[in-house]
């Protein structure tokens, strides 16, 4: 094993030499030139003009004089369905945010061009688009000069590419989380987070971008209802499950339960729902999710006041979407021009807090766990390790000698005449010499070694990497520590000595068990040869030890 770790460090390092010297070799300042001499031109895609019909017509009019002869960038978002057009006299643009190859390139996040209107011209800029088939979410046209509306229209794509890849990443985080704990919860985070990141493309058109990667060409707009539909319900549950709410009162979580089922049926009928339909629902959805919010921020305030675990975390969570609620309310105009961005946004933090809560939820749990192992592994009077403990503890460091090919010996130890201790002084007293003993024998042994309780009277010190001859001598050191208990423990005659029986690892042993079976045989030879001296297993050493 030893071999085969020094080959892979001295193969790193020749990697390593050899990479250093290729970086030597080159030039660093030299550019780097990729790519090939274009040969064709990649023109605007023609307009397709396939319309609903009552298409809505927008003109923009010509200031007064007419235009100035400047380049107007025009930029129309949230054309959630269907085909833009831009036209100004025989200057046609059209695109559609199904398939951003049809967008100007240099607009993301909607359907824009420039356009260049004649010196003096008064024939308004129209604009052609279906008619919008959420009411909530109104279209936004955006005219300007072009540089502006072009760090607008990044700001945007930035944004919206940013809030998306950080719930994609929390979607990932998940999944290695349950692929590392095989906790369920992380499952159910992964596949519902993963479901609002398919919702946050179809809402920003990134399903379409570079281009359309989802199978929802022409239903894209019942796609998105439906999925805002079922998580509105998952959602509710979600907060309702890292809230006091859940052990208050827990009917209220099966009926969430029940209710999100509802409205992911709901969801997955939307595309077979009539248009007005859709409308109504997407309407419904949102104003429920708005009312969900309120009444979740009123229950976070409520537990903060209270002094109930989770209201911080919970109203952190929906502090965002309850901003988002109170400009719909008070301003939709102005909530309008960047909706799209703060849904993303504040979708993208909500995700953030309930991963937050779940990894310090389920960190708890198995702290929780963690602490009934140890407390299950734990002598209760002594605080030392107990028989099972041991015996584990064992099985992992006979394997680990095997494998490095090291010594490994322990001993057997057992207070002599404890009956006599307890009945001169006293259960009680016995106690207090249990766990003065347990205290003694980690002050006399190495951090690395492990002391546990047998049970009873009997303690088992596991010494890797030692050999018996350096056990005898710690437990040699003990047996002075332990000449004056007495004085310890204020306890006039109390006399404690130890028997101990040492064992060391052999080839031939399967197990825990031969080991064990030598070690205890040496300590009642230790008993029979008189008490308070140590013995070597008979195998080694035919001879005995004793104390001066």
């Amino acid at each position: 094993m030893r071999a085969w770790r020094a080959m892979a460090v001295a193969l790193a390092l020749t990697l390593l030499m050899a990479m250093s010297a290729g970086c030597m070799r080159a030039a660093p300042s030299a550019p780097v030139v990729v790519g090939e001499t274009a040969q064709v031109s990649d023109d605007m895609r023609p307009c397709v003009h396939v319309h609903r019909p009552g298409r809505e017509v927008l003109e923009l009019p010509a200031p007064a004089g007419g235009w100035p002869g400047h380049p107007q960038a025009i930029v129309v978002l949230n054309a959630l369905a269907g085909e833009v057009d831009i036209r100004d006299r025989l200057r046609d643009r059209c695109g559609t945010l199904d398939d951003a190859r049809t967008l100007d390139s240099r607009f993301r996040a909607g359907v824009g061009t420039v356009l260049v209107p004649e010196a003096g011209d008064t024939m308004p800029i129209e604009i052609e688009f279906d008619p919008n088939p959420l009411p909530l979410w109104r279209p936004i046209v955006q005219l300007g000069e072009p540089a502006p509306v072009q760090r607008a229209d990044i700001v945007r794509f930035a944004i919206r590419i940013a809030s998306l890849a950080v719930v994609l990443t929390l979607v990932m985080s998940a999944l290695l989380s349950f692929v590392a704990t095989r906790e369920r919860a992380f499952l159910t985070y992964a596949a519902t987070v993963g479901a609002f990141a398919v919702w946050l493309a179809l809402l920003s058109g990134l399903w379409a971008w570079p281009r359309p990667w989802l199978p929802v060409a022409g239903f894209a707009v019942e796609a998105m209802v439906g999925l805002a539909t079922a998580l509105v319900g998952v959602t509710a549950l979600a907060l309702v499950r890292q809230s006091w709410l859940r052990l208050r009162f827990p009917a209220l979580e099966h009926g969430l339960r029940w209710a999100a089922r509802v409205l992911i049926v709901l969801g997955l009928a939307t595309p077979w729902l009539p248009d007005p339909a859709i409308a109504a629902l997407s309407v419904a959805t949102e104003i429920g999710f708005y009312l969900a919010i309120a009444a979740f921020t009123g229950v976070a305030m409520l537990a903060l006041w209270r002094g109930r675990p989770g209201g911080a975390s919970l109203l952190a969570g929906v502090a965002p979407f309850l901003g988002v609620a109170a400009f719909e309310l008070l301003a939709p105009t102005a909530l309008a021009v960047w909706k799209v961005e703060a849904f993303m946004l504040a979708g993208g933090w909500l995700s953030l807090t309930c991963s937050m809560v779940l990894t310090l939820r389920l960190g708890l749990l198995r702290q929780q766990r963690d602490e009934m192992r140890r407390l299950a592994e734990t002598d209760p009077l002594t605080g030392l390790s107990n028989r099972r403990a041991a015996l584990d503890r064992l099985e992992r460091c006979i394997a680990e000698a095997r494998r490095d090919g090291t010594p490994l010996t322990i001993a057997f130890l057992d207070l002599d005449h404890f009956k006599r201790i307890n009945d001169l002084h006293g259960h009680e007293c016995g106690d207090r010499v249990l766990r003065h003993v347990a205290h003694t024998l980690r002050g006399a042994f190495r951090s690395a070694d492990h002391v546990a309780r047998m049970g009873g009277e009997e303690f088992l010190v596991i010494l890797p990497g030692a050999e018996p001859e350096h056990a005898y001598t710690r437990i040699d050191a003990l047996r002075t520590m332990l000449s004056g208990s007495a004085v310890v423990l204020d306890v006039p005659g109390l006399s404690v000595t130890v028997s101990a029986g040492l064992g060391a690892l052999q080839d031939g042993d399967l197990g825990v068990d031969p080991l064990l079976q030598r070690a205890d045989a040496a300590m009642y030879a230790a008993k029979r040869g008189g008490r308070n001296r140590t013995e070597f297993e008979a195998v080694r050493a035919g001879e005995s030890k004793e104390t001066a």
